[in-house]
């Protein structure tokens, strides 16, 4: 049960107290349907076996509901994001980069109301759905069962905070190996000058290596394995 589902059961009273009293506040499965709406509303069907889906969401609160969520906004925003990839996963829509939801304030926005705005937005990474992984034309990264789509031209793995793909690994440097999607659908790893490291297939690397289906990354202690797409559906769009 995720957190918003125990608010709504008064489970997590301290922070339940926030949103109870009264009538015609906004609590937070109001804006969880509410960015459900945004995604399903603008989505574009890209032909019969993929539909894009808006990765970038904002909601507009007036002043004094945004300062009601203030105190646990971080922790809201995660669950937020987490309903859309969920909601994507079930609904079979892709995306091209990663889900991020913001909050705003916005005094033209009625008191007790909320509105959202959606876009898509290109990144190097962003959570592989069903969809994807049924028919897409990206690169998979598989890490500790999570799937990333590889939706740039190139995607750097590290400890640093600017990484596209932040492991958290003390064995790990901050920018430690760049993957490169090729033109048809391939993948070459680079160490990038890494303390410990970048192993491919249990055999260090000191040069570039063209990847292959399921090919088995490991740096620090943390084991990556890339998924090709199928060649045959590798067509841009």
């Amino acid at each position: 049960m995720g957190i918003l589902e125990r608010i709504e059961r008064g489970l997590d009273r301290g922070v339940t107290s926030v949103f109870s009293p009264g009538r015609g506040h906004i609590k937070p499965l109001d804006l969880a349907q509410g960015l459900k709406r945004e995604c399903d509303d603008q989505i574009q069907v890209l032909d019969r076996t993929r539909t894009l889906a808006p990765n970038v969401y904002a909601v507009y609160l007036s002043s004094a509901d945004h300062e009601r969520f203030a105190s646990w906004e971080d922790t809201l925003l995660e669950e937020l994001e987490r309903v859309i990839v969920e909601h994507a996963e079930k609904q079979s829509y892709m995306f091209v980069g990663a889900v991020s939801v913001s909050l705003q304030t916005d005094d033209e926005v009625r008191q007790g109301r909320f509105e959202t705005e959606s876009r898509t937005e290109r990144g190097a990474v962003a959570p592989a759905t069903g969809s994807a992984r049924a028919g897409g034309t990206d690169p998979i990264l598989e890490i500790d069962g999570q799937q990333y789509l590889l939706t740039g031209r190139v995607t750097v793995i590290g400890r640093g905070g600017d990484a596209d793909i932040i492991l958290d690994d003390t064995g790990v440097s901050r920018h430690h190996v760049e993957l490169s999607s090729q033109g048809d659908g391939g993948v070459v790893a680079t160490d990038l000058g890494s303390t410990n490291g970048t192993f491919v297939d249990g055999e260090r690397i000191s040069t570039p290596v063209r990847l292959g289906d399921r090919s088995l990354v490991t740096v620090g202690r943390t084991r990556m394995t890339v998924i090709l797409p199928d060649r045959s559906t590798t067509a841009d769009w």
